[in-house]
Formats: structure tokens, C-alpha cells, sequence
């Protein structure tokens, strides 16, 4: 894809992004964090759609639900040295062999929302995360000795038209979980050459055919500390 420059263009200043490194939480069930991230950054920046924290290591960005909110405000980030993003976030499970609390790590993601086409072209239909970053996610989960599970996600701007037949429809590409975000993300990382990556929490359940939504219950807030706090404050 030919990157042709933009008409339109982001206005943003702030302080430069630590490593370059950028966190992104588009949506958190702990209403814990913000007041965390509150007390433990040494500045915090309003991005619309969503706020942005500045830590020793990494900075994170909370907010931006959706592809278009998120790629929105990464453009804005981007204009303070960004070189690496972590989508950490939750999604809805395609596949019996995702259930409630349990994490999972994508090595493809599929387009359905709007956003991704307008950055760059997928490879064999699919988006794909930087490796580097997939290694160090790996390493940190089994130094850590923590569980995980590895397969293709898709992203959708409709999550209230998850139907039945859509999701057979997405059984032969053998895609296991749904979020909003993960494809845009890696295709706009495509485009302006960043590293970038995502780990989820399974939030909610619909292979069965019928809705079972965990976002707020103790396995996905247990999850959520052991799995994404020490990235954002150890890492």
C-alpha cells in the first residue's frame, strides 16, 4: 500500500513516551487501576478518547474502546515517540478451549472492523504481531509460570451482532476469540514500522450459542492482577 500522506493530521504534544514503550487498555473491569496509574505516574495527559499515564518504563494509555477510537488517540501518541505497543485488553471466546479467566495470546488476527484496510493490506487475510514481541510475552509468561493459550482472533466494530451464523462462519479459519481492537492496532504498527503485539483475558463465553458474560467476576479480576499488573508496573 502506497502511504500517501495524510490531509488530515494529528495535534498532540506532551512529554516523550518512556523506551518508546506504550500500553494500551482499552477497556478495564478493576476500577482499581485508574486510581493506581493516578498515583504511580509521573504525569497524565488527556488523549481523547482516553487518558494517558506516563511510568518509569512504559506509558499506558487507558480508554479508546473500538478501532477507531483507539487508532484515533495512537495517532496522537504517536507523535511522542512511540515504537512499541501492547494491546492488553479482553475478548470473547469462539472455542470451547476458552473459558472464563483464561488468557489468551494471538499470533493472527482477522479484519472485521473498518480501520485496518485504511493502513495497511493483510497477509493471506491476517494481521500478524511483531515477533519479537511474541517472543518476549512468551518468556515472560513462562518465567512466570502462567498458562496461556495460542490461536487466529478476529475484531469487529459490531460486538452486538455476534450471531450464530457468523460465528460458523468463522469456524473454518479456525478463529478462537473476538475482541474490537487487536487487527487495527497491528495494521497501523504495520504501516509506520512499530513493534507490536496483544494478550488477552477471556471476558465472556459464546461458542455455546449463548452469552455468558464474565467481564466483572473474580475470575477475569483475579486474572487481570496476575497476568496484566506486572507488565504494567513490573515490566
Amino acid at each position: 500500500m502506497r502511504k500517501e500522506p495524510s490531509i488530515t493530521r494529528p495535534e498532540f504534544s506532551g512529554p516523550p513516551l518512556p523506551a518508546g514503550r506504550l500500553i494500551y487498555f482499552p477497556f478495564f473491569p478493576d476500577s482499581e487501576l485508574p486510581g493506581r496509574l493516578s498515583r504511580e505516574a509521573s504525569a497524565g495527559l488527556t488523549v481523547g478518547p482516553g487518558r494517558l499515564f506516563l511510568l518509569d518504563r512504559a506509558a499506558v494509555l487507558l480508554g479508546g474502546l473500538g478501532a477507531p477510537a483507539g487508532i484515533m488517540a495512537l495517532e496522537k501518541i504517536r507523535q511522542l515517540g512511540l515504537r512499541e505497543i501492547l494491546l492488553l485488553s479482553y475478548c470473547g471466546s469462539l472455542s470451547p478451549e476458552l473459558v472464563i479467566g483464561q488468557v489468551f495470546l494471538p499470533v493472527k488476527a482477522l479484519s472485521q472492523e473498518g480501520t485496518s484496510r485504511h493502513y495497511s493490506r493483510a497477509r493471506n487475510g491476517f494481521y500478524f504481531p511483531s515477533p519479537g514481541v511474541i517472543k518476549e510475552l512468551r518468556q515472560f509468561l513462562s518465567r512466570n509460570n502462567l498458562t496461556w493459550t495460542e490461536g487466529a482472533i478476529v475484531s469487529t466494530d459490531a460486538p452486538y451482532r455476534e450471531t450464530v451464523s457468523w460465528m460458523k462462519s468463522l469456524k473454518w479459519k479456525k478463529i478462537m476469540a473476538v475482541d474490537m481492537e487487536i487487527s487495527a492496532v497491528l495494521s497501523f504498527a504495520a504501516f509506520y514500522r512499530l513493534r507490536a503485539a496483544g494478550l488477552f483475558i477471556v471476558s465472556d463465553e459464546l461458542f455455546s450459542g449463548r452469552w455468558k458474560n464474565g467481564s466483572h467476576g473474580q475470575e477475569v479480576l483475579a486474572a487481570t492482577a496476575q497476568y496484566f499488573y506486572p507488565l504494567i508496573f513490573n515490566s
